[in-house]
């Protein structure tokens, strides 16, 4: 009897905790299907529209030649003045120009310096407004001619362009037109791979002062060097100078902006060979300068794959070349023969990439072009940057110089249907998906765009031993409204 009541009280509380537990089911059933209150708390927030700001574009300012005097050759004199032009649309709004120091140059007081142009915060639209400046050289060991675009500053920039091999001279200009002091780190990548120079990091560029750095200092003996520019506190707008002599003879002068960021798809807008020529690209190793050439880096960890089309901006023909990179390392791949003419050069990648292409014209002294007197003989050479795609409008400066022409390519998967207005004359240009256009443009002309949103442009120049060319960026974001949340 006892063990018979120890079973019952047993099986009795077992069948009262699976009861409960059957009732608390039940319970928490009917709240799943029972609506629960809701109550919504938002946190407090507000939005803050920021003070407009100014519009700037910073203009490089002369060319800079180091000293022949082995006691200062680290010092970078410039040679002579650049002529600027600037305009806005509207064309009545004011452009203020201001210089910047340029401690490093002791010819400054009369040459002149770099200077930044700005558009008071709310008079012109994003990116309507622009500068750009010109110089040309006849010196013992440099000459040519220069264009280049005044740029806005940024905390992160490529240069693709340069050498540092025998008798190449490059020079980086580093200009803060910001007022607080920037701490710029200058990173080069070459044929070999990234440079250890622990000298280029760190660089202090005081408020609304200029620095040149001889790239030779930090990376001797490249012939493909990539420069990377980064800065905290200030920002910087970056350019390279890269002149050439063979034997005792300049062989050209360029002075080249920032290239587009880093993409897997890069496109390089009116691309000029002014003389039919160049390299089979088999040729990995092709000495020299003298030659179309295009100048890539795989910025990411991985090799990779690139396929390069070159197409005539007439549309008949083209080319393309294949191309496997080595990350980290840079290259420049020979574009074959070409026939002069203006090409637009796409990029696709399977992998994160920088690019710039380089040609060359006229031939060095004693050694005449077909045409060209002894005393005409000369050599110039021009680097042509990847470029982002534009806004819809945009305002593009051509500064004085021989034959400008503005270079358009729709990479848009639509016509685009482009107007022009050049002191106060219209004219519209068709340019169907995946094609491109060119337009005769007048030196020192302001050329005010529209239609042109998805279009890469650059603007080229071209005359007897006269070469060069800058491409046509859009403007960075303006001053955005945030939303802050207090804690």
């Amino acid at each position: 009897m006892p063990a018979s009541r120890t079973i019952a009280r047993i099986g009795g509380r077992a069948a009262g905790f699976l009861v409960a537990a059957g009732v608390a089911a039940a319970a928490l059933s009917a709240a799943a299907l029972v609506p629960w209150p809701e109550h919504r708390v938002t946190p407090p927030s507000l939005v803050v529209q920021p003070a407009e700001s100014l519009q700037q574009r910073v203009c490089p300012g002369p060319l800079l030649t180091l000293a022949d005097d082995a006691a200062a050759a680290t010092t970078a004199s410039s040679i002579g003045s650049a002529d600027l032009v600037a305009g806005a649309d509207p064309d009545d709004a004011e452009i203020i120009e201001t210089p910047l120091a340029a401690p490093g140059n002791p010819q400054a007081d009369r040459d002149g310096t770099p200077v930044v142009i700005a558009v008071e915060p709310g008079s012109v639209d994003a990116g309507m407004f622009a500068g750009a400046q010109s110089q040309s050289a006849a010196t013992e060991t440099i000459a040519g001619f220069v264009a280049t675009a005044c740029a806005e500053a940024s905390a992160e920039s490529w240069l693709v362009a340069g050498a540092t091999t025998l008798g190449r001279t490059s020079l980086v200009s580093l200009s803060n037109p910001t007022d607080v002091a920037a701490t710029v780190d200058v990173r080069v990548i070459g044929e070999t791979g990234a440079i250890d120079a622990g000298s280029a990091l760190g660089i202090i560029v005081p408020a609304r002062t200029q620095r040149t750095v001889s790239l030779a200092g930090l990376a001797p003996n490249l012939t493909s060097p990539v420069v990377h520019i980064t800065s905290t506190g200030g920002m910087i707008a970056a350019a390279l100078e890269q002149y050439a002599v063979d034997g005792l003879s300049p062989a050209g002068v360029e002075f080249t902006g920032v290239a587009a960021m880093p993409a897997t798809r890069q496109v390089i807008p009116g691309f000029v060979v002014a003389e039919s020529g160049g390299v089979d690209p088999a040729e990995d190793h092709a000495d020299g300068d003298a030659f179309p050439a295009l100048r890539v880096l795989a910025t990411g960890d991985e090799p990779v794959d690139v396929s390069v089309g070159l197409v005539p901006e007439s549309g008949a023909g083209g080319s393309t070349i294949e191309v496997t990179l080595q990350p980290g390392r840079a290259t420049d791949v020979p574009l074959g023969v070409l026939e002069a003419g203006s090409y637009t050069v796409r990029l696709e990648a399977d992998g994160p990439i920088v690019a710039a292409a380089r040609a060359t014209t006229g031939s060095a002294a004693g050694e005449p072009a077909p045409g060209e007197t002894d005393a005409a003989a000369s050599v110039d050479l021009a680097w042509t940057v990847s470029t982002a795609p534009l806004l819809d409008e945009a305002v593009v400066a051509v500064p004085e110089g021989p034959s400008p022409v503005l270079h358009l390519a729709n990479e848009g998967g639509d016509v685009a249907e482009v107007l022009l207005a050049i002191d106060g004359e219209s004219r519209a240009v068709t340019i169907e998906a995946g094609s491109a256009a060119s337009v005769d443009v007048p030196a020192g002309a302001i050329v005010t765009l529209s239609g042109v949103a998805g279009v890469h442009a650059s603007v080229s120049f071209s005359g007897a031993g006269e070469l060069a060319s800058f491409g046509v960026q859009p403007p960075g974001p303006l001053d955005a409204p945030i939303r802050v949340f207090p804690r």
